[in-house]
């Protein structure tokens, strides 16, 4: 498959989309340095309340088949932190990487990365994109909790 070839449209993330960005987010991320000390039990519950948190302070940008929306091709959740940009998963299904997906969900948000921004999973393509695009490993706002949550 060519990158020119692959007819692509972005767009927000809908209800129908939630139950895929849960359950790839949470098995891909199973894999990371972070998580794999932690037991399944623990690290499936908790790990879906962080992402539960994210998704609603957080905007998640879909790359979809363009001539069929159901057909997902990746997602990136990211919000602005104090000003910062911050990306808190990105994610491309395995057949569609290296086709500049990730690039393209990037490049739909209104960022200037010349200037900071953070990233809060620590994950292969987390540590790729932060090279590309000069991104700062921060997991602690994951956890930034408002007062009286």
């Amino acid at each position: 498959m060519e990158k020119q070839t692959l007819p692509t449209k972005m767009r927000l993330a809908t209800e129908d989309d939630i139950g895929f960005i849960f359950n790839s987010w949470l098995k891909s991320y199973r894999n990371s340095y972070f998580a794999k000390p932690i037991s399944n039990t623990v690290y499936f519950a908790e790990h879906h309340k962080v992402i539960e948190k994210l998704a609603k302070t957080s905007q998640i940008l879909v790359a979809c088949n363009k001539e069929d929306e159901a057909q997902i091709y990746g997602y990136v959740c990211a919000e602005k932190v104090d000003g910062i940009f911050v990306i808190h998963y990105a994610y491309v299904k395995q057949p569609f990487r290296r086709l500049g997906i990730a690039k393209l969900l990037l490049s739909s948000f209104d960022h200037d990365f010349s200037q900071a921004a953070v990233y809060t999973h620590n994950t292969n393509i987390g540590e790729k994109l932060s090279m590309k695009y000069n991104l700062v490993y921060h997991p602690y706002l994951i956890i930034n909790v408002e007062p009286g949550e």
